[in-house]
């Protein structure tokens, strides 16, 4: 029962989401990107209808015993193309990304021709499912597995570690989820094929190579079923809850984030905020998460504009050169300079120490709606807590 779930579980799953595709009209994609999920699913499912022992049976009809086998492995090659041709069109620009995509196509083209080559030069002349038990020491066999382990592992090296990059710095908290199922699916795929290529060699030559039956039951099933899953999340998560409850989450770690800076100007003028502020863990359940969320960035701005008298411009440009040096750009230099313009205000307020007019008033960073502005703020949050830590380091010394 458990062999056959493994071998027609993830098959049927790439099978339903095409029919629910077709059936809810949505068959084509509106992006590069998403075709080349679509494509990679299309052979993720093929490969895996074609390796199951019916299929394998099916297709031995044709009178080429293995045959399925080597299909198999072809539409695994146009997955890992579908994969560095998802990575190129989510890294790079359109036409750049097609052209190198173009280029990938003919090198998997290559190695699928050598792939047939050693396949019709290789003595398997009984069709059968258990392939690699019955032809692990026969000739060829250990060659042709370096050349389609040699096609793969490159590529799921780079989906693997391109999706984790990626899923670490989109604010898509349900493109980040898929991309790091994707991500790990790829590094199970890897390490099956290394698995592989190492015991196909240990038959080869002799060398003791220990035998792990879950590696190869359960390594290339976690590696469908992630990727599978990873790569229809953004389908798959509405219809769910999942986004409602990813949505939900976000907002809520938003709402903590800002308490640090929010309580900072809350302390300097109480007169921002509508209720004095609750105890920690009672703000732990902040009840209307979305009124509490919206008040928050309301008060800090509020906060903001009653410590006008003391925002320091040269505080504003020292920050901003010091942060350039490091390496900080766009919104995160914006946020530093912010967090340490506010630091340095709140420290100047609790003395006393108003700072003169100046010639050009320090501006007032921040997006463009509530949305944006909500996202910039949670970044000024993040450097205030970096910035208050290195103040009390100092102040410590």
């Amino acid at each position: 029962m458990l062999d056959a779930l493994r071998f027609y579980a993830p098959p049927l799953l790439v099978g339903c989401f095409f029919v629910t595709m077709l059936v809810n009209g949505n068959h084509r994609p509106r992006t590069d990107a998403q075709r080349a999920v679509r494509l990679g699913l299309a052979g993720l499912g093929l490969s895996l209808i074609v390796l199951t022992p019916a299929g394998y049976s099916l297709i031995g009809r044709a009178g080429i015993p293995n045959l399925a086998r080597l299909l198999g492995h072809g539409f695994m090659l146009v997955v890992a193309w579908a994969g560095l041709a998802f990575v190129a069109h989510l890294t790079m620009r359109p036409r750049e990304a097609s052209r190198r995509s173009a280029r990938v196509a003919w090198w998997f083209a290559a190695g699928f021709v050598l792939l047939a080559v050693l396949f019709a030069l290789a003595p398997i002349d009984v069709d059968d499912v258990r392939f690699a038990g019955r032809y692990a020491g026969t000739a060829w066999v250990l060659e042709y597995w370096v050349v389609y382990a040699g096609c793969l592992t490159p590529a799921f090296a780079v989906v693997a570690r391109e999706s984790w990059r990626f899923a670490r710095v989109t604010p898509d908290l349900v493109l980040s989820l898929g991309l790091r199922l994707i991500a790990a699916g790829a590094v199970c795929a890897l390490t099956y094929h290394v698995h592989k290529g190492l015991y196909f060699a240990s038959v080869r030559f002799g060398v003791g190579y220990p035998v792990v039956p879950a590696l190869d039951k359960y390594l290339p099933l976690a590696a469908n079923v992630l990727v599978f899953v990873g790569s229809t999340v953004r389908w798959w998560a509405p219809r769910v809850g999942l986004s409602a409850l990813v949505a939900w989450i976000g907002r809520y770690r938003t709402y903590l984030g800002l308490r640090p800076l929010w309580l900072g100007l809350y302390e300097a003028s109480p007169h921002i905020a509508l209720e004095p502020p609750r105890s920690g863990l009672a703000d732990l359940l902040p009840g209307d998460l979305g009124l509490r969320l919206y008040r928050r960035v309301i008060e800090i701005r509020d906060g903001r504009i009653a410590l006008r008298p003391y925002l320091d411009p040269e505080v504003a440009a020292s920050a901003r050169r010091n942060a350039a040096r490091v390496g900080l750009s766009g919104q995160e230099l914006d946020a530093f300079v912010e967090a340490s313009v506010l630091a340095d205000a709140l420290r100047a307020r609790s003395r006393g120490v108003r700072t003169p007019a100046p010639d050009a008033p320090v501006g007032v960073p921040g997006g463009g709606d509530m949305g944006s502005d909500t996202a910039f703020l949670t970044d000024v949050a993040r450097a205030y807590r970096r910035v208050s830590r290195l103040n009390n380091v100092e102040r410590l010394a």
